[in-house]
């Protein structure tokens, strides 16, 4: 069995905990310790725009607010990154260099130029580096996927993907809203659909993005993705208080139409009746998880979620920032 340690306890790091608590179960990889700022970092309870129910639990692992001391401590294997997105860089590189196969949670660093740098310490290191574009492993977002790869429907007329929240005030010094910290519903939230879009449809042609200010500096956006045959549409908001959080997608093929709300999907086929998709039931989160671990002992390849995807992400949000800033310019891709 692997060990795991993760650094920074915020909202995300509670729901890795728990997905760790499924893997320990599978004799897959047992979170043995988190290191996190304060003590008080340990018993606060953090309310995210996850349905997790399960946020608030402390497992039995060994808690630090020195990360030389966990480190020295501790025999790890993989280093769970769960830090706000500037310290990205700096710590993965670090764990790189220290040994450690990483996962980084995303936005996987604030420029492209930095991901590069961090894949190529990764290389030089011989360890694996994963990002944590968690979709990749959702299983409704797994299912549409495979549809598409392998034409089920036949091929895709447009799309649409969506995500809404109430505004993420939870963060830590309010973090995820300032602009300064690569923080908007750009970058953490859109991101998301923006990544999901490339791993489904490749790079488009050219693409542009509309944006409103509010709470942060980007508070909601519509992007447009045109490829040669098709257009994609990406919202996303979170500017809407007490709003659930919702996500859903609706792709058009030539013989059906796909629709998903919150992972429910329903397929909607040019003859015949309407049916509800069977799924996997495993959690995306403990997939992304158990993926990692495989990873990283040379099990299989990155596969379905390469480092470098992920920083091809960030190129293109980073376009779309762009974009958003001169009120909607098409950039090209």
């Amino acid at each position: 069995m692997l060990n795991a340690a993760i650094i920074g306890y915020g909202g995300i790091a509670r729901v890795h905990e728990s997905s760790y608590r499924e893997l320990e179960k599978a004799g897959k990889v047992k979170l043995v310790a988190v290191c996190a700022r304060s003590e008080k970092s340990f018993s606060e309870k953090k309310d995210i725009n996850i349905n997790d129910d399960d946020k608030s639990v402390v497992s039995d692992f060994h808690k630090y607010t020195d990360l030389d001391e966990m480190l020295a401590n501790e025999n790890i294997d993989i280093i769970d990154i769960c830090l706000p997105t500037p310290l990205h860089k700096s710590v993965s590189i670090d764990m790189l260099r220290r040994g450690y196969h990483v996962l980084c949670e995303k936005p996987m660093a604030t420029t492209y130029e930095d991901c590069m740098e961090m894949l190529e310490e990764a290389k030089k290191a011989n360890r694996r580096l994963m990002v944590g574009q968690c979709l990749h492993f959702f299983p409704e977002y797994d299912y549409l996927k495979k549809i598409t790869d392998e034409k089920c429907f036949g091929e895709v007329k447009s799309a649409f993907f969506q995500r809404l929240s109430s505004p993420p005030l939870w963060s830590s010094e309010n973090w995820i809203m300032k602009k300064e910290n690569f923080g908007s519903c750009l970058h953490d939230l859109h991101i998301h659909d923006v990544d999901m879009c490339l791993y489904l449809f490749g790079n488009p042609k050219k693409i542009f993005c509309k944006s409103k200010d509010g709470f942060s500096a980007i508070d909601g956006v519509t992007s447009i993705f045109m490829y040669d045959k098709f257009a994609a549409t990406v919202m996303a908001d979170w500017s809407l208080m007490n709003f659930p959080f919702t996500s859903e997608y609706r792709v058009c093929f030539e013989k059906a139409t796909v629709t998903d709300v919150n992972g429910k999907v329903t397929v909607y086929p040019l003859d015949g009746e309407p049916y509800e998709a069977e799924l996997s039931a495993e959690s995306g989160y403990t997939a992304e998880l158990s993926h990692f671990s495989d990873v990283s002992q040379g099990e299989r390849d990155h596969g379905k979620n390469h480092v470098r995807d992920a920083a091809e992400t960030i190129r293109i949000i980073n376009l779309l920032a762009q974009s958003a800033e001169d009120g909607g310019r098409v950039m090209k891709v």
